[in-house]
């Protein structure tokens, strides 16, 4: 959630950027200006959902009985974000601590919205009791509402009316035509139902700070956009000038968020000098290289990837039939104490690890071939296997029998096989999630415990006492892990804490510099198969293990 929503303020920079841009090219032009900052707007909130969660499907025009392409859209990207922001969402292995801060923004999220529309419901609520006390009038051929101390301005969705300031109707005769002129240009162009639009947009993503400031925009480019009206109509520079500076000085309370006159002096100075601006030389060359600038922002928002999240979209080429993917439905063994279980999901099928430490979450796989699969979603590594390499999503094969049964699962990452297991009954499976809830349970830790810790922290080159698997990816880790563990600095103390959900020995070690957490797994004979170390400094782990080894 959290690499998702540094992704979608990352897109609306860029579109931020790419409407100033427009937005200069069309006042130099002398054309409207607030389209640009409405479409900022919707673009800001449709794109980066529609590229994490959408796909297309396109139909086999030569082959009509094949099933058709899907495209997913975020594949279609080529601008991956830094690794930092996309691993924002990377969980501690034991613990559920990024479920239980995604629920949490989540419902800061709702709260937030449903806050600002009371807020809105309030101020509309409010507006209309001081509406009651508002007087009618005549001025200028309009049917207007006088306040004592509000307006000029336009209130109102479904029934729009102008409402005026009572100092106004002794005002010269020429200034309230500048006035009514002005508001009478909202309306014709129903820009309080577009700045209710905007506000509606802003309560699906309050949290977002761009996506006020574009609304702050918006607000500035439809006064604006009404200005160069009023002046086409016919109406006299000077005179409409002037008005602007007497709404300015007799300060006039605002109606919020109501489109009008009245708003502060430095944007009534700003609109003034617009008006009275110049055509430049060179205008339309400038105007041509900024709309090149916007496209090129706009082009950049829709090509940044964003990070990976729990959809089930696809680009699978082949889709199965249920009785085909029923066949791979089942129990894999991964050990003693781990169980794969692989169940339907649709059009694919989800793949959960108990008592793994290098798969804390279900994934989601969809058919590439008959028996190959490719994993969509969450990375279930959560990261890359190896520190440095470039992150490749991983992929399933099973391995099956004459009629098509899956005898084993077999999972690769990075060119490396991570899983290899045998399929099992559901009698086996029943007696390995009992074995492990027992272990739980107990809270007491494997025999060799402490001797494989020891061994651990003594960071030997060497593979004795460990796993092949796990001495193959601690060789090929040697830099990386040498580098983390001189950070924290020599073994002062260890003490075991317990077993983790995963059935893995949990330690906390105590450093020089810094204080360090060990998960351990260890076999039947003392063997050391996986371990992981992550310093309590930071969420950044050094991992040496291996799934399934």
């Amino acid at each position: 959630m959290t690499a998702w929503m540094v992704y979608v303020v990352l897109v609306t920079c860029a579109l931020s950027g790419a409407a100033l841009a427009a937005e200069r090219a069309a006042k130099m032009r002398g054309a409207t200006t607030r389209w640009v900052w409405i479409t900022a707007l919707v673009g800001s909130l449709v794109l980066p959902t529609v590229i994490a969660y959408s796909s297309i499907h396109v139909p086999n025009t030569f082959e009509p009985s094949s099933p058709p392409t899907i495209i997913v859209l975020r594949n279609a990207t080529s601008i991956p974000l830094p690794m930092m922001l996309s691993d924002f969402d990377g969980s501690w292995p034991n613990d559920d601590t990024s479920g239980h801060i995604d629920t949490l923004i989540r419902g800061l999220w709702i709260a937030a919205s449903i806050l600002m529309s009371l807020l809105l419901f309030m101020n509309a609520a409010l507006l209309y009791r001081r509406q009651r006390r508002w007087r009618e009038a005549h001025m200028c051929g309009e049917y207007v509402l006088v306040a004592p101390d509000a307006g000029p301005a336009v209130v109102g969705l479904a029934r729009s009316r102008i409402v005026v300031p009572a100092w106004l109707l002794s005002a010269s005769e020429q200034q309230q035509q500048c006035t009514i002129a002005h508001e009478r240009s909202h309306l014709n162009a129903r820009d309080p139902q577009l700045v209710a639009f905007a506000l509606m947009l802003l309560m699906l993503m309050p949290w977002n700070a761009l996506l006020w400031w574009q609304f702050s925009r918006l607000r500035r480019a439809i006064e604006v956009d009404c200005d160069a009206r009023v002046l086409h109509s016919g109406h006299d520079i000077d005179a409409y000038c002037e008005t602007l500076i007497q709404v300015g000085e007799h300060q006039s309370s605002r109606i919020a968020v109501a489109p009008g006159m009245a708003d502060s002096a430095s944007f009534l100075e700003f609109r003034i000098r617009h008006m009275l601006r110049e055509p430049k030389r060179w205008a339309r060359v400038t105007a041509v290289a900024l709309v090149c600038v916007a496209l090129g922002m706009a082009t950049f928002a829709a090509q940044v990837t964003p990070p990976e999240t729990d959809h089930r979209q696809t680009n699978a080429s082949v889709v199965l039939s249920s009785d085909m993917l029923d066949r791979y439905v089942g129990f894999y063994q991964n050990d003693a104490l781990s169980l794969i279980t692989v169940t339907r999901d649709g059009d694919g099928l989800d793949v959960s690890v108990s008592g793994e430490i290098g798969v804390p979450k279900p994934f989601h796989i969809v058919p590439i071939s008959e028996t190959e699969f490719a994993v969509r979603g969450d990375n279930p590594l959560g990261v890359s296997l190896f520190p440095g390499d470039k992150r490749i999503d991983p992929t399933v094969n099973f391995v099956t029998d004459n009629q098509g049964h899956a005898l084993r699962f077999v999972a690769s990452q990075n060119g490396h096989v991570t899983f290899d297991q045998p399929r099992i009954d559901k009698a086996t499976a029943d007696r390995i999630n009992a074995v492990l809830a027992a272990r739980i349970k107990a809270q007491k830790p494997f025999s060799g415990s402490e001797k494989a810790l020891r061994l651990l922290l003594s960071d030997p080159d060497s593979g004795a006492g460990m796993g092949d698997g796990l001495a193959w990816v601690r060789a090929h880790n040697k830099a990386s892990r040498e580098k983390f563990l001189a950070e924290l600095g020599p073994v002062e103390s260890y003490t075991f804490k317990g077993v983790t959900k995963f059935g893995s020995d949990d330690y906390l070690v105590k450093r020089k510099n810094a204080t360090e957490t060990v998960l351990l797994i260890v076999d039947e004979q003392g063997v050391l198969v996986s371990a992981l170390q992550y310093d309590s400094r930071s969420r950044f782990a050094q991992m040496d293990l291996l799934p399934g080894s």
